[in-house]
Parts: structure tokens; C-alpha cells; sequence
């Protein structure tokens, strides 16, 4: 059993699915579900020139997420929503160590088997690799059914 999931987020629908996953892999009132939405910053911005557009992709964040913890609460999980600065895989595994999860669940795409390649550096493959739990990433094709 899982006690804590950590599910990273993007905006967009496709998420809802992996949001169906992992509940299916928690248990209502036992498992702990936490939402991280990590906005990626620029590097050579100067302090203070991109606050505001930062703070707009916050806002869309938090309204995204609100709807997301909402439902899953809805189903008698407790939920916890973040929203982190930074590169998205070295943030979500900090999150994930920091946090001590069991699992995190996220989405990922599928390897083109042509160019195995151009899925190294990617952000759910950054995460398989150096979190320091379990991960279990939903496919296209899970998301289809």
C-alpha cells in the first residue's frame, strides 16, 4: 500500500488520467495524494524582471489545482497542493525526497523506438532516474482507455 503519492502536474488535461491512476493505486482515507505544479524559470532573467508573468502562471496554477484536489478529495483522499519554482525533474525529486513519498505517479510519452535517444533529458525520464522512490508513469496509451 501506498501511504504517500506525489503526483506532478502540467496544465493540462491529460492529467485528469493520471490523476484516475493514481487513485486506483491509493486507498480513500489512508493514502495522501500531493499535486506539485513546478513552473520552470528562466536562467538568465534578472531579478525581479518576470515577476509578473510568473505570477500569472501562478494563478492559472492554483485554479487548475484547486479543481484537480477538489475531485480527488471528493473521493475521501487527503490532498495537498504545491506549486514550486525551478527545473521540473530536479524540483519533483527534491519535492519527493523532501516529502518522503512512496510513489510518484506522472505522466510520460511514448519512446520512439527509431530515436530511443530523444527521451533522454526528458522530465518523467529525469525522474525515473534519480528519484529517490518508486515511479510509476501512465503512457499515451494508458490514457486512452
Amino acid at each position: 500500500m501506498h501511504n504517500t503519492l506525489l503526483i506532478p502536474v502540467d496544465l493540462s488535461s491529460t492529467n485528469e488520467h493520471v490523476l484516475e491512476t493514481a487513485r486506483h493505486l491509493g486507498t480513500p482515507d489512508q493514502t495522501q495524494i500531493q499535486l506539485l505544479h513546478v513552473i520552470e524559470t528562466l536562467q538568465d532573467e534578472e531579478p525581479g524582471e518576470m515577476d509578473d508573468f510568473y505570477e500569472e502562471l501562478r494563478e492559472d496554477a492554483e485554479a487548475k489545482m484547486e479543481n484537480w484536489a477538489t475531485t480527488v478529495a471528493d473521493d475521501g483522499f487527503e490532498v495537498q497542493s504545491t506549486i514550486e519554482y525551478g527545473e521540473r525533474g530536479p524540483t519533483i525529486t527534491e519535492v519527493a525526497a523532501e516529502e518522503q513519498v512512496d510513489l510518484i505517479v506522472m505522466r510520460s510519452h511514448t519512446i520512439d523506438r527509431d530515436d530511443p535517444d530523444a527521451t533522454v533529458g526528458s522530465v518523467s525520464h529525469q525522474v525515473a532516474v534519480f528519484a529517490p522512490c518508486s515511479v510509476y508513469l501512465v503512457r499515451p496509451q494508458d490514457l486512452a482507455s
